[in-house]
Formats: C-alpha cells, structure tokens, sequence
C-alpha cells in the first residue's frame, strides 16, 4: 500500500492579518542537530497557490514576516502529521521561487541585549539570567566570574560553549545545556537494516587503527577544571567535556572508555531514509547490514535533515558516537 504524504504549516494570527495554513508546498526543509545553536526550517512556495482567499499575485512579504509563528507537521496518511518543527519566520526571499527561512527558539536570543556581571555563578543562574522566558536543562556547575555587557543572549550561549565545551540547543522550548546523547542511556532506539530499510548512504568505514586524540576537560561544581588528553598524539583531535570528575585517574578513565569508540570498527557518515520511522537527533540508530556483517552497531543520531517534496519525504541522518 502506497501512502500519502502530507504537509500542514500552520503560521499563526497576528495583528495584521488571520491565521493562514498550507497544505500545499513545493519543498520542505527541516535541519536539527544539538552541534548546532539553531533549528533551521525552509520552505519553498508553489507558484500558484490560495492564500488569503487569494490565487496569485501576492506579496507574499507583506503576508508573512520576520517574527511571524510557524509550527510544520510532516508525515504521510489522512490524520494530522505530527510536528517537526516550531519556531518563527527569520527571512522571506523576494522572486520566484519564494522561499520562507525560519528558525527554532533560538530566533529570540538572537535579539535583545542582557547584561550579566558576576564574581561567581552557576551554569542554571545564567542560562536563567540569558534566557529568562525559557525553562532550563543543565548540569549544575560554578562557572567563576562573569562579565556581559549589552550583548544578544546568544553570544552568552557561544561564550559557554568556547569557555567549557558545553552545547546549547533548543528541545521545543526548553534551553538545553550540555545535556547531549552522551548522557542519556534510555533514548529511542530505532531499527536500521541498511539494505531493506535505507533509501541510501554514505557511509564511511573506520579501522581498528583509526587514530584519535582526545582532550578531555572536567568541570568542578567549584568552577575549576581539570584536564588530560589520552590516544595517539597527532592523531585527530576530539574534545570531550565531562562533568564533575574530580579525580584525575577517573577522568583519564573515561576518555579511555570514549577512546576504545573510535577504535572499534564501524562507520560514521550518513543514512537517508524515508519519513519514517520518525527520527531526531540524540536517539540511537541500530544499524545492520547484510553485506557489511562486521559493521553491525549502535550509534547516536547527531544530525537530522528532513526534505519533504516531489522526490518524497526524506530523512538523512549523520551519525556519531557509538553508543555504550
């Protein structure tokens, strides 16, 4: 049975004009990973399409406009798609086709100005601080001494990151910290078999000699930081942040332990599949293959990109890290 794919882009009421839904699109694209601050979502108009009770010849920059909500539901079948993507309007292209970029939550930080000083404060006290409207996921650490003046809540964000390693990314409107695959061990798990289930790949294979270096950095609650770096000098560099290993010989331990990742064999790279089963980034792929039996392992989703449009619904998915 062939199933029908289905689109639903909800942009919701303003103040200058009504609530306008498509069900009608040329293309979509929806890009997520937590390496990345911003959610991205594009769309791509049909020429002739009603909007407003209106068929063609419209300004479509005076119907939609930075800031505008957008809410995008793909999938297949009659029902309502589930969502896939929540945010707002951060671009409308002029000429054809029109082309409607938006962005997730991280829209907002991108505007405004915080300014935050501080002698000693904690991780939760200034993501709160940055990004007051948003509920918080962090691990619990002293940063030290802080100094913001007038800046985009953003750049405090870019800041966290280059200081400690840690990522923020937004999870519908909760400002997540730090708080990536690698510490969750109940995540999704979905079932890869690449020659039944993958449309296609890309996928790169690793030796048991694959040579990697890793700098492995631990945040005290105190706001110190101890360092050690394990593997082959000179081979590719990888940082790892951990939190709150106090012990030098443990933190050393558990760089081994992501160590003996990447020198297992396997593969990185990508997968394309269809639009589903549905997958985001942070869930474990269980890839198998008939053809490359020694292959065969769990990793985590790093990246998702979804396009939907006359060539189907698409799902590619880079991979990361073996998972334990």
């Amino acid at each position: 049975m062939t199933l029908t794919m289905a689109v639903h882009i909800i942009f919701a009421a303003t103040e200058r004009r009504q609530q306008v839904e498509l069900r009608q699109v040329s293309e979509v694209t929806v890009e997520r990973s937590w390496k990345e601050f911003t959610g991205k979502a594009e769309i791509v108009m049909p020429r002739n399409i009603r909007i407003l009770n209106n068929l063609t010849n419209v300004n479509y920059s005076d119907i939609f406009k930075n800031g505008d909500p957008v809410e995008i539901r793909l999938g297949y079948g009659d029902g309502e798609p589930p969502v896939e993507f929540t945010g707002y309007v951060s671009d409308v292209s002029e000429g054809v086709p029109v082309v409607i970029r938006c962005e997730d939550e991280m829209y907002q930080l991108k505007r405004g100005n915080v300014s935050i000083v501080s002698g000693a404060i904690t991780l939760r006290n200034l993501l709160t601080q940055a990004a007051k409207e948003y509920e918080i996921d962090c691990p619990d650490v002293n940063l030290g001494a802080v100094r913001f003046s007038n800046v985009a809540p953003i750049i405090v964000l870019d800041q966290i990151k280059k200081d400690t390693g840690l990522y923020s990314y937004f999870d519908d409107k909760i400002l997540r910290c730090g708080v990536i695959y690698a510490d969750q061990s109940d995540v999704p798990v979905v079932n890869i078999h690449l020659e039944k289930n993958a449309v296609s790949e890309s996928l790169n294979k690793k030796s048991e000699t694959h040579d990697v270096e890793i700098k492995a950095i631990s945040i005290l609650k105190n706001g110190r930081k101890i360092s050690a770096t394990v593997g082959r000098k000179g081979g590719t560099s990888v940082q790892r942040t951990y939190i709150g290993i106090t012990v030098l010989a443990e933190l050393e331990k558990r760089a081994n332990a992501d160590l003996k990742k990447y020198q297992v064999r396997g593969f990185d790279g990508s997968i394309t599949l269809f639009g589903i089963p549905i997958v985001q980034h942070g869930m474990k792929a269980y890839i198998k293959s008939e053809i490359f039996k020694n292959m065969e392992g769990t990793f985590y989703v790093e990246k998702v990109v979804k396009k939907f449009g006359t060539g189907g619904y698409r799902q590619e998915l880079t991979l990361g890290d073996r998972a334990v």
